[in-house]
């Protein structure tokens, strides 16, 4: 009994491991659920929302661009360029969020990228 419990545990462990690995690569909900964090975040109106999504859209998919020509180097990834050319996005992402939000939003959402770096350093992830 014990081992058939054992076993249903680790399987359910790792389809939860998998949902959660598919659900991150899928673009469309890893946009989703960037946009309902901020929405909840900084109380973004409708209207906002609808500002917002292309702004973070396009900034997914040119860090997916990144992290493929990266990938495609032969795992010989320079992590400074890297963190340079993250760094260049954020404020190209940053100056165009800032024509959206109010400048209390805007302060909103750098405590949250904090709060997001945070929890990657203390999770051993990646940071930026």
């Amino acid at each position: 009994m014990k081992k058939l419990l054992l076993i249903a545990l680790v399987a359910f462990m790792a389809l939860g491991t998998a949902f959660g690995q598919r659900e991150q690569r899928d673009p469309a909900a890893r946009l989703q659920k960037e946009i309902d964090n901020l929405t909840t975040e900084l109380s973004l109106s409708k209207e906002q929302v609808a500002q917002v999504t292309p702004i973070i859209s396009e900034n997914q998919k040119k860090q997916g661009e990144l992290f493929a020509k990266m990938r495609e180097g032969g795992g010989n990834i320079d992590r400074e360029q890297m963190r340079d050319e993250r760094m260049k996005m954020r404020a190209e992402t940053d100056q165009k969020l800032k024509a959206v939000l109010t400048p209390d939003q805007f302060m909103k959402l750098k405590a949250y990228r904090k709060k997001q770096m945070e929890e990657r350093r203390a999770q051993g992830g990646p940071q930026l």
